[in-house]
């Protein structure tokens, strides 16, 4: 096995430096989610600010 100095791995580029498909719909889903949480509670204040209540 060969030893690298500190120096050297310092000077070594790539790996784990590109954005996969994989990542960007893992990031869409996570959007998408506080999208929905945000119009969930938007028309939770809509309707609570004009007594649009349904009544059990």
């Amino acid at each position: 096995m060969i030893s690298i100095d500190v120096n050297e791995s310092k000077r070594i580029i790539g790996g784990g430096s590109t954005i996969s498909g994989t990542f960007l719909n893992y990031l869409k889903g996570v959007l998408n989610v506080f999208f929905e949480i945000g119009q969930a509670v938007g028309g939770a204040i809509r309707r609570i600010s004009s007594n649009s209540l349904c009544g059990f």
